[in-house]
């Protein structure tokens, strides 16, 4: 799956540089506040459409057929997805673009090159935040054509077996539905947690508390 891959690489890259920017004593003066709080920025809303799509993904992956009221459970759940993907909430499952890139030209594009004196590793941070401002393409591929392209399957494929009660095969296809996302659920939960320690970092450099957004 060279798409979904790609998709991961973006995010690990950007982990990894922003790890390194995090650690920089400079970050603490007072000239670098603004670019912290840019960075506090794009980490969140990274980290927050992981786990607006992670939120769906595992509410399917982790359903419980064993519930005395899973029809009724997994009927709710059904319609609450159905009703999300008719609604804003659906483009929220991506984050945008064109937001990252407007924030990173703000205060930290322009800093690069104080951070990083030696040209090959600045060029290797711009090339780094210009992929995922450009990342339409493979988030939109991550995102709706596979994530919730499977989860649309794994729906219609258990519907038939729930309405009849039969929870049996049900279970089954939920453990191979689950089988199936262990990359992706992997990841997420990876970036989730690293994203979460990065959001909490750059709001402490920046001293600013960390809000819902």
């Amino acid at each position: 799956m060279p798409g979904i891959k790609n998709s991961l690489e973006i995010f690990d890259k950007f982990i990894g540089i922003a790890k390194e920017i995090a650690k920089l004593p400079a970050l603490v003066l007072p000239q670098y506040q603004d670019s912290a709080q840019d960075m506090y920025q794009i980490c969140q809303k990274l980290l927050t459409s992981n786990e607006n799509l992670s939120r769906w993904l595992y509410r399917f992956i982790y359903f419980d057929f064993r519930h005395p009221n899973a029809q009724s459970n997994f009927m709710t759940a059904v319609g609450e997805y159905r009703t999300m993907k008719n609604g804003p909430e659906f483009q929220q499952l991506k984050f945008s673009c064109s937001d990252i890139e407007s924030v990173y030209y703000q205060h930290i594009s322009s800093k690069i090159g104080d951070w990083f004196s030696n040209k090959q590793k600045m060029e290797e941070v711009e090339g780094i935040f210009k992929s995922l401002s450009e990342a339409d393409a493979e988030m939109v591929s991550l995102t709706y054509d596979e994530v919730i392209h499977k989860l649309d399957a794994f729906i219609e494929n258990v519907e038939r077996f729930v309405d009849s009660g039969d929870f049996d095969n049900s279970e089954r296809e939920r453990l191979k539905f689950k089988t199936d996302s262990k990359e992706i659920t992997s990841a997420f939960e990876k970036f989730s947690g690293e994203l979460s320690v990065l959001v909490i970092k750059f709001a402490q450099i920046a001293r600013v508390p960390v809000t819902i957004g």
